[in-house]
């Protein structure tokens, strides 16, 4: 029997994320300044509010003046897909309580998508250093990219034409392939109707639901033989 992986698999496993994140933070950070952050405060606001998101979500509300009541209400339907993820993943997971914790304070959409590719790989629930190492290792290189981004960004995005879209890209592409990676025949039924469940929200004009309606053939059961 192999060993269990522990927490330098799994800070390895958050590479490709990291990958992708930080550009997106930078890009955050950048952004921020608009609203006069410090670099430490950029930082802070990552390291507590770990969803770009609702973060890209709080810094066009507060910019346009709007309703912090609303902000809140778009923020929880935003942060919905969570407990369908945190249902997804149930009986796939091997940890302690801490590490359930710590592994749920740095669940998105691209840690998800990584832990189940590794779920499917292994066929065998995951251990809390793994899980612990791959959250914790996306929200530092989120933490650093949002503070570099803060201190940098304006001036590099004043000298560089299009970087700004190519940052925005970076993310949803990162999430696509990770996502396609987990395909196999028995849930690629799945796979196809999350698609079209998601293009018909953005279609129908109700963007803000396009993932938490795509994420409900998560929890269609696995027909698969254990």
């Amino acid at each position: 029997m192999s060993a269990e992986p522990g927490l330098r698999a799994g800070v390895r496993a958050a590479m490709p994320i990291a990958a992708a994140y930080l550009p997106v933070a930078f890009a955050l950070g950048a952004a921020s300044t608009r609203l006069d952050f410090s670099v430490l405060e950029s930082a802070l606001w990552s390291a507590i509010m770990f969803s770009g998101a609702n973060q890209a979500l709080l810094l066009s509300g507060i910019a346009s003046k709007a309703s912090l009541v609303v902000l809140t209400l778009l923020a929880i339907a935003a942060s919905l897909r969570h407990v369908l993820y945190g249902t997804a993943l149930a009986g796939r997971l091997k940890a302690s309580p801490i590490g359930l914790a710590m592994f749920a304070y740095g669940l998105t959409d691209e840690v998800f998508a990584t832990t189940l590719t590794a779920y499917e790989a292994r066929a065998r629930a995951l251990p809390s250093r793994w899980l612990v190492g791959l959250a914790f290792t996306a929200l530092g290189v989120w933490i650093i990219g949002t503070a570099l981004g803060n201190a940098l960004g304006d001036i590099l995005q004043d000298h560089v034409p299009g970087l700004r879209e190519a940052l925005d890209f970076a993310l949803p592409a990162l999430f696509v392939g990770l996502v396609w990676s987990t395909a196999r025949r028995s849930i690629l039924g799945r796979m196809l109707l999350a698609a079209g469940l998601s293009a018909c929200m953005v279609f129908l004009g109700r963007t803000e639901l396009a993932v938490l309606v795509g994420a409900l053939p998560a929890l269609i059961p696995d027909r698969r033989t254990q």
